[in-house]
């Protein structure tokens, strides 16, 4: 399978996936709901929370179509994936937004957690804008991830740093980053990227698994419109 399509996952899930590729070459992805899903194919209808002041937003806030990912700084794949959906949402002139959610890996992601709650620390000073040029810094940048990289990256971009370690600090967004976890695995989001497509005006939805190529994720996109 192309490196593409890959999937991040956590070592339960990889362990399943290793008996799979012996004896189907198939790589699967754990769905709690409806049992294993072929890779980069759409599961059954997901149920996400609307959108809402504090998510992550890039595009038009009244987009008929939102792409909620949920995503790890430290994934090879989010990476891979990053600026696939950036594109999307450029090109689709106001019909299609994305939003960031978080579902760290922490047992294969040391610093996935910290980068996490990190990103919303600079939220809080520099808003969804700050959000989003930190999110494309780490991702740019994945092998310097770490506090004292956090904490130059948010300077860089105008924070004021006491404030911002105090923010780590404090661990106030460590419900949220949980919160968003757990709203991924309810959904069969065991891997990331994990990704939910839905139609705002019908509240019809797709869920993929995996770093798909911009005419995959074109084509879920499509059916359900």
């Amino acid at each position: 399978m192309s490196e593409s399509k890959k999937l991040e996952l956590t070592p339960s899930v990889s362990i399943i996936i290793a008996g799979a590729l012996v004896a189907l070459a198939i790589i699967f992805t754990n769905n709690s709901a409806a049992g294993p899903t072929p890779l980069g194919v759409p599961t059954a209808e997901a149920q996400v929370r609307s959108v809402g002041a504090g998510d992550h937003l890039l595009g038009s806030p009244d987009a008929p179509i939102v792409l909620v990912e949920f995503s790890d700084f430290q994934c090879p794949y989010c990476n891979v994936i990053h600026p696939t959906l950036k594109k999307i949402v450029e090109e689709s002139n106001g019909q299609i937004a994305w939003v960031y959610r978080h579902l760290p890996l922490t047992s294969i992601h040391p610093e996935a957690e910290a980068a996490a709650v990190a990103s919303e620390c600079v939220a809080e000073q520099l808003g969804n804008t700050g959000f989003w040029k930190f999110a494309d810094t780490l991702f740019a940048n994945q092998a310097r991830l770490g506090s004292a990289y956090y904490t130059e990256v948010a300077g860089q971009l105008g924070a004021d740093t006491g404030a911002f370690a105090a923010c780590m600090n404090s661990g106030k967004y460590a419900d949220k980053v949980a919160a968003d976890t757990a709203e991924a695995q309810s959904n069969g989001g065991n891997g990331t990227p994990f990704t939910v497509v839905v139609n705002t005006k019908t509240d019809k939805t797709a869920a993929v698994s995996g770093a798909l190529p911009y005419a995959q994720i074109m084509s879920v996109i499509k059916s359900v419109q």
